[in-house]
């Protein structure tokens, strides 16, 4: 299994270099790695290269997650903070709590991501400061 950079995985959605888009349905056609960190460079990537909105973003990430051959980093982890964020929220934000379950909980200056992550965030979100 080898992990797939953001690079690849836009051309896979975005269908912009046809060249490029068919060797990424090859890779992503076999078992691959998807790391978080990959994840939050594709949203960006795709939201402000691609121009895509929140709904069909979250549904995109969403089917990529989903399939039979992506082994994904923090799985659980990864669907809520598409869930979450198809809703409402910043997918990195989210993502970043998403990723702290080692920890006991999330500290924050932000209002906007306690708000976001809501009360079932995999780890409690706290704000600190105002």
């Amino acid at each position: 299994m080898r992990a797939l950079d953001t690079c690849i995985l836009a051309r896979w959605v975005l269908r912009d270099d046809p060249a490029q888009a068919a060797v990424a349905d090859d890779l992503l056609a076999q078992p691959f790695f998807l790391g978080v960190s990959v994840l939050v460079e594709l949203s960006w990537v795709l939201e402000s290269f691609g121009g895509m909105g929140r709904e069909t973003l979250a549904r995109t990430l969403a089917e990529l997650v989903s399939l039979p051959t992506a082994w994904v980093q923090n799985a659980d982890g990864v669907r809520w903070a598409i869930e979450r964020f198809a809703q409402r929220g910043d997918f990195a934000d989210l993502m970043h709590v998403a990723n702290s379950t080692p920890a006991a909980g999330f500290i924050t200056f932000d209002k906007a991501i306690v708000k976001d992550a809501g009360p079932n965030a995999p780890v409690p979100v706290e704000l600190i400061g105002s």
